[in-house]
């Protein structure tokens, strides 16, 4: 068995963050480990409140992991103070032979609405996308890193070329509504392979973005390639949202045990 752990926040619900990727990485039949960076009072209505962990106990966390266990995969989360990035990155570049790293670059939510601005943003490219074997940002915080919107597939293709040269080696842009379906683009470095679904409507997305690259990182953990880890991941959460029952009042989380029961 494959072991994965997730760098992340805890959403008490369930629904996204450090909880939900475990769900996923045992559904993906990986061990599951997790360093919490943050904790959170929210459900499927909103987030009411965060406190952040001190960044000494989560770079201790991820030493301790890395002392002990073989680290097959690592996904990263919420990481939302400057401080927290830079010890969550100098504990992974301190890693020989770093496993492969999946980096959702957390600045905003589906509808746009952007909450880690700043230095924390620029951290977040700086320290971190040079150790991304993938990053997994949707169409919001794409625009917010570089700095323009997004509309076309001409501007999501330059987007993903320019979210490239921080240093990742590939990029899952999750563009969002695009002529009538949802799309989503690869891209890396040589090849784009667009990702199109038909656009389900319903109110359980909670937590998918979290979801997809939890799906990512368990999947390179088994020895996918980055596009065949990018593609079953992709299937994964279309079907976790399409079977998905409600929870709360709210946004509701998608089924990541659709597979089982």
């Amino acid at each position: 068995m494959k072991n994965v752990l997730s760098i992340a926040g805890v959403d008490p619900s369930g629904g996204a963050g450090l909880i939900a990727d475990l769900k996923v990485f045992i559904a993906h039949g990986v061990y599951a480990m997790g360093v919490v960076t943050a904790t959170t009072a929210q459900n499927t209505k909103g987030l009411f409140g965060m406190e952040l962990i001190e960044p000494k106990m989560i770079s201790d966390g991820i030493d301790a992991i890395f002392d002990d266990i073989k680290v097959d995969a690592v996904k990263i989360g919420v990481v939302p103070s400057v401080e927290i990035i830079k010890a969550t990155a100098a504990s992974l570049k301190k890693v020989p032979n770093l496993p492969p790293v999946v980096l959702d670059p957390v600045m905003s939510c589906k509808n746009g609405d952007i909450w880690l601005e700043g230095e924390s943003k620029k951290a977040i490219v700086e320290e971190l996308f040079p150790l991304a074997t993938v990053i997994t940002p949707n169409k919001f915080e794409a625009q917010e890193i570089l700095g323009k919107k997004l509309e076309s597939k001409t501007d999501f293709e330059n987007a993903c070329k320019e979210l490239l040269k921080f240093g990742c080696k590939n990029v899952y842009l999750k563009a969002g509504k695009v002529d009538g379906k949802s799309l989503d683009v690869f891209y890396n470095g040589t090849e784009f392979t667009y990702i199109e679904n038909e656009r389900i409507d319903t109110d359980s997305t909670h937590g998918s973005g979290c979801s997809l690259s939890s799906a990512i990182a368990s999947n390179l953990a088994n020895q996918m390639s980055a596009k065949d880890a990018a593609l079953a991941a992709n299937e994964y959460i279309f079907n976790a949202i399409k079977s998905a029952h409600k929870i709360g009042h709210g946004c509701n989380p998608v089924n990541h045990f659709y597979k089982f029961y």
